[in-house]
C-alpha cells in the first residue's frame, strides 16, 4: 500500500499537477501579476505609494493577486513592476518566500505594454494565468477560470463579474455554452451586465495579436475569429476593482465583513472600560486607552494609538502607527499609516491618507443635505460615488485644520495645508 501512495505521488509530481484545496486538480502553470500600473485615479492616495501596496486591512493589493494564484497551486509567479521599483520586490519577496518570484520592469506605459514585457518568458503554446493586482474578492477566483476552460475545452478563459455599472470594462457577451462571442470595447450603451474580470487564462497566441497592433481586449475578438475558443468563468460573488478611493472603503468592507470572531495579539494594551461590541482585529503593539467603544467589525493596526472615550466603529480601519485622540469618532473609514486624528473630530465614510493629520474639532460630513447623490471630479469628469454615504479623501501628508469641516465628495491632494475654520469642497489641490 506504502508503494502505491509512493508510486501515486511519484506520477503526480512528473505530470506537474496540484489538488488544490476544493479537489479540482489543477496542471501547475506560471502566473503573471500585472503591477505596474500609476494608480493616476487612485490618487491622492497613491502619491507617495505604488498602487499594488495600497493596504486592504493586514495586506497590500499585491499579496491579494500571489494569494489568488496560490489558492490554485501556482507558486511559479512573475510580476511585472514599474522601472525602479523596489517596494513590490521587497515586500513580496519577504512575505512569500516560499514561493518562486520573479520580476518584470515594465518599460513602455499600457496595459498591452505590461503583457508584452512577458513575452520572452513564453513560447506560443505555453498556458498561463494572467490576473490584475487592483482586485479584491474570494482567491477562488482563478480556479473558477481554470475550471471554465476545462469545462467547455476552451484554450483561451477569462473571469467575467455580473456589474450594474460597466463603463470601466470590457463588457463580455456569452453564448448558450459559456463560451465569449464578444468583447465589446467601446459600447454606445450598456450592452452587457457581465464585463471582464481582470483574470485570465492565455497561450503565448496572445502576443501574436499584440505585435499586430491590437489592443488587449481585441486580442480576444481577434482569437474567436481566427476559431479559437475563449471560456467564460461566470463569478457570481463580490468582485471589487479598486480603481478609485471610494474602491478602498468597498473592499475594506467587504474584508471585514468576514471577520466572524475577534482576533487580539497578546501584547495588545487595553485600559479600563473599554467596550468591544462584535468582532475585531487587533494587531501586535497597540493601545487603546479607557473609555473607548470598538463597535466592530473593526480593525486596529500594529502600534496603533486610540486615545481615550472615543468611538471606533462600523467596518473602520486603523492602520499601523495611526493616532486617535480623545473624544474622536470614526465609522466606516480607513486610518492609513502614522495618520494622526486629534481630539473630539468625527470621520464617517472617509479616508485619511498616510501621515496626514486632522486638528482637533474637524469632521468629514458624509451626505448631502437634502439627501442626493454624491459626485465626485477627478481628471475634470463627475462621477457618481456608488456609496450612500461618502465623505473625504485626505492625500498623505496633508493637514486638516482646527474646526475646519469637509463636505461630501472633498478630495485633498498630497501635501495640503488646510486652514482653520474652514468649509471646503470638491478637489483641494497644492497649487
Amino acid at each position: 500500500m506504502v508503494n502505491l501512495i509512493c508510486d501515486f505521488l511519484r506520477i503526480q509530481e512528473e505530470l506537474s499537477t496540484f489538488l488544490n484545496p476544493e479537489g479540482y486538480v489543477i496542471i501547475v502553470m506560471k502566473g503573471v501579476i500585472l503591477a505596474a500600473g500609476p494608480g493616476e485615479a487612485l490618487k491622492p492616495l497613491t502619491e507617495n505609494v505604488s498602487k499594488p501596496m495600497i493596504r486592504i486591512l493586514d495586506r497590500p493589493l499585491i499579496q491579494f493577486a500571489i494569494d489568488r494564484l496560490v489558492h490554485s497551486g501556482i507558486r511559479d509567479i512573475i510580476i511585472v513592476i514599474p522601472e525602479g521599483d523596489t517596494e513590490i520586490r521587497s515586500y513580496a519577496n519577504a512575505a512569500n518566500e516560499s514561493l518562486d518570484l520573479r520580476y518584470v520592469q515594465q518599460k513602455e506605459e499600457g496595459l498591452d505594454a505590461a503583457i508584452r514585457s512577458v513575452q520572452s518568458q513564453f513560447s506560443e503554446d505555453d498556458q498561463f494565468i494572467l490576473t490584475h493586482s487592483d482586485i479584491v474578492t474570494n482567491p477562488k477566483l482563478v480556479t473558477r477560470t481554470l475550471n471554465a476552460a476545462d469545462n467547455t475545452g476552451a484554450e483561451w478563459a477569462l473571469a467575467v463579474a455580473l456589474q450594474s455599472e460597466t463603463q470601466d470594462f470590457g463588457q463580455v457577451t456569452l453564448d448558450a455554452n459559456g463560451l465569449v462571442d464578444s468583447i465589446i470595447t467601446s459600447p454606445d450603451e450598456d450592452s452587457s451586465n457581465y464585463v471582464v474580470a481582470g483574470t485570465f487564462l492565455l497561450t503565448g497566441k496572445i502576443f501574436n495579436y499584440l505585435s499586430q497592433g491590437f489592443s488587449f481586449n481585441e486580442c480576444f475578438n481577434r482569437f474567436i475569429a481566427d476559431g479559437g475558443e475563449v471560456a467564460g468563468g461566470i463569478w457570481n460573488e463580490t468582485w471589487i476593482d479598486v480603481g478609485r478611493p471610494w474602491d478602498v472603503l468597498r473592499a475594506t468592507n467587504y474584508m471585514l465583513e468576514k471577520l466572524e470572531y475577534s482576533r487580539i495579539a497578546a501584547d495588545v494594551k487595553i485600559g479600563a472600560n473599554v467596550e468591544i461590541i462584535g468582532p475585531v482585529f487587533i494587531e501586535s503593539g497597540a493601545e487603546i486607552l479607557n473609555g473607548t467603544v470598538l463597535k466592530g467589525p473593526v480593525y486596529v493596526g500594529k502600534k496603533a494609538f486610540i486615545g481615550n472615550n472615543s468611538l471606533i466603529r462600523d467596518f473602520s480601519a486603523i492602520y499601523d502607527e495611526a493616532k486617535i485622540g480623545m473624544g474622536v469618532e470614526i465609522r466606516s473609514s480607513v486610518v492609513m499609516e502614522k495618520a494622526s486624528i486629534a481630539r473630539l473630530s468625527y470621520v464617517g465614510a472617509s479616508i485619511v491618507g498616510r501621515e496626514s493629520t486632522m486638528h482637533s474639532g474637524a469632521i468629514t460630513i458624509n451626505t448631502n443635505s437634502p439627501p442626493s447623490p454624491i459626485y465626485v471630479k477627478i481628471d475634470g469628469k463627475d462621477f457618481k460615488v456608488p456609496l450612500d454615504k461618502f465623505g473625504a479623501v485626505i492625500g498623505p501628508c496633508s493637514h486638516i485644520g482646527v474646526h475646519t469641516s469637509l463636505q461630501p465628495g472633498t478630495i485633498v491632494d498630497a501635501y495640503v495645508v488646510i486652514q482653520p475654520h474652514q468649509i471646503v469642497s470638491g478637489w483641494v489641490s497644492s497649487a
